[in-house]
């Protein structure tokens, strides 16, 4: 075999090597079923023991959407919302969801601006020890 072609294939191998454990992630990554989230709008929604509802059934970009959360037994101070868009990447937005009595907790979503006219976004509301599966649906 003449020395250009082994030298083809040694960088084949270099670059198949390097770009390995990414095409592997890829290939694997699952997005999560929006099913096994807890749909939250007005009505409430119960996961776990859990009761999550919102003051309107769909958030709109750039306007703050009150989120209430009925969490029993729960000792923290605050609740931890992480919320990442599903259909679009558009990073991973954090918010605290202050206690307001023992078990009750209340707090203001805002959600950045989109260029698809509706999304939705999935994550985890979680009280430090235990969490659960969240989705907001998003439309101007």
């Amino acid at each position: 075999m003449s020395t250009s072609i082994k030298a083809f294939f040694v960088i084949i191998a270099l670059v198949a090597g390097f770009f390995a454990d990414d095409v592997m992630s890829w290939l694997n990554s699952s997005k999560p079923s929006i099913a096994e989230h807890c749909q939250l709008s007005t009505k409430a929604c119960e996961k776990e023991g859990v009761l999550v509802t919102l003051n309107r059934d769909t958030a709109q970009p750039l306007l703050p959407i009150q989120v209430s959360v009925e969490w029993p037994h729960s000792e923290a101070d605050s609740l931890h919302l992480t919320l990442e868009g599903y259909e679009m990447e558009m990073g991973t937005a954090r918010f605290a969801i202050d206690q307001i009595s023992n078990g009750q907790y209340q707090g203001d979503v805002l959600l950045p601006a989109c260029t698809m006219e509706a999304m939705t976004w999935v994550g985890k509301l979680s009280n430090g020890k235990q969490s659960i599966d969240v989705a907001i649906r998003m439309a101007r």
